[in-house]
């Protein structure tokens, strides 16, 4: 390869690992992932070598490719032990990628800092028995951003903890944070929050200090009335802190659609619905500690909608990253590889949070598709770590790279090198002369 096409390679990707405040040297050190380099030149060749395995999720074609670049040519047994060698400092490279998130503009004077939306989502490899990783996400919606990332093993469930809320920052969280250890971290924390409810996870009490039954509430609301909110208190409080239990009746067939959700999970574990189960389905209901003079009850369950927007984010780079598609080899490794995924996603979202999503928003016109922007960003990564067209010298003469070429030492039957053989004495030639027919 010509040093013009090399030099042009490596700009991109430099000016990509420029983006990761990290001195990569140091950390390789540190977690070990660099302690011989043996062919390896530097830590951002070995970042480079990592992400171009989870893209191509093959050690034969990483080995082919990367000397197809001439980042390094070394054995695809070679490849495995560095990426074996190198799960402590992927995690570190993903927590310090953000630290430099790019924050959303706002308004000094508003009452909400960041509006964040949390959830966690499982990861398994193909053919696992059950949940292997659970991925916790603390995401920017109108800014395309993530402001907290977690990779935890299957033990630990969804929480507040870890995700780095802030004062001031509203949070917005599905039934699974509807308890009280989960709700007084963010009461701490002195952030804001909306979260669903389910009616027998979270004791409540009135303002006096009296139990609150909710579901006798939700059975004296009037049919006709679609909305309602009265002041409770969480049991466990010791300090009583007033919140706000906001309801909103779904329309009759969304309602319908929801109980027989109820009544056919129900059905799969082999039990009857708890007609108090089957009575909350026709509700949204949501805990908050918005105060009500700045945000009205309608405004809460505006707010609420946008929650999906955090289901959207895990199904894109799920489709797009195949986060949910881990090579087939033990844990060990698969753990590094579904790290180096989360790194490419931090540094494509990095990207896309330089675009005017504010102004998109606020703006007149339809905001640009958040999906397109997405499968364009990871494209140009991806070429990024491995152009396409450095493989063209590989069409052109393979002689060079034979060694990533040959099939391994185990014997299969009737190779077609092996059929080459035995009926090369039938043949005059076993490939047609130039310009022969």
């Amino acid at each position: 390869m010509s040093k013009t096409i090399t030099k042009a390679i490596n700009k991109e990707w430099d000016e990509l690992v420029e983006t990761i405040p990290d001195d990569l040297e140091a950390s390789a050190r540190e977690q070990g992932a660099l302690k011989r380099r043996r062919g390896i030149q530097s830590a951002s060749d070995l970042l480079r070598l990592i992400l171009m395995y989870a893209t191509l999720r093959s050690l034969r074609n990483t080995a082919l490719w990367a000397d197809c670049m001439g980042l390094c040519s070394i054995s695809q047994q070679a490849i495995e032990k560095r990426v074996l060698n190198s799960t402590a400092w992927l995690r570190h490279v993903l927590a310090v990628q953000l630290s430099g998130v790019i924050e959303v503009p706002r308004e000094v004077t508003g009452l909400i800092r960041r509006l964040l939306i949390v959830d966690g989502s499982v990861i398994a490899r193909p053919g696992s028995p059950g949940t292997e990783w659970r991925l916790h996400l603390n995401w920017q919606p109108f800014g395309q951003q993530p402001a907290g990332v977690m990779l935890t093993d299957e033990k630990q469930g969804e929480s507040f903890e870890g995700l780095s809320l802030k004062a001031n920052d509203l949070v917005i969280a599905d039934r699974n944070y509807g308890i009280w250890r989960h709700i007084r971290v963010a009461l701490e924390a002195c952030a804001y929050f909306i979260i669903r409810l389910a009616w027998s996870n979270l004791p409540l009490v009135t303002p006096e200090g009296q139990p609150f039954d909710l579901i006798q509430w939700l059975k004296d609301l009037p049919e006709e009335q679609t909305e309602a909110e009265i002041s409770v208190a969480a049991t466990d409080d010791p300090e009583r802190r007033p919140l706000r239990l906001v309801v909103g009746r779904l329309p009759k067939d969304k309602a319908r659609e929801a109980r027989e959700r109820v009544k056919e999970e129900a059905r799969k574990k082999k039990h009857e619905s708890h007609p108090n189960t089957l009575l909350a389905a026709g509700f949204c209901i949501l805990l908050t500690n918005l105060p009500a003079a700045s945000c009205a009850l309608r405004t809460v369950l505006s707010l609420y909608r946008i929650r999906w927007q955090v289901e959207w984010c895990f199904r894109r780079w799920k489709s797009l990253c195949l986060l949910d598609q881990l090579p087939a080899f033990p844990v060990d490794i698969a753990e590094p590889v579904l790290l180096a995924k989360l790194i490419l996603i931090l540094l494509m979202q990095r990207r896309l949070g330089h675009l005017p999503w504010r102004d998109w928003w606020l703006g007149d016109e339809p905001a640009p598709i958040v999906s397109s922007l997405v499968v364009a960003g990871y494209a140009l990564l991806c070429h990024i770590i491995r152009p396409a067209w450095v493989l063209a010298q590989l069409l052109e003469d393979p002689t060079p790279f034979l060694r990533h070429l040959r099939s391994s030492r185990r014997k299969r039957s009737l190779q077609l090198a092996d059929a080459a053989r035995q009926f090369a004495d039938l043949f005059i030639e076993l490939s047609p002369a130039p310009g022969g027919t």
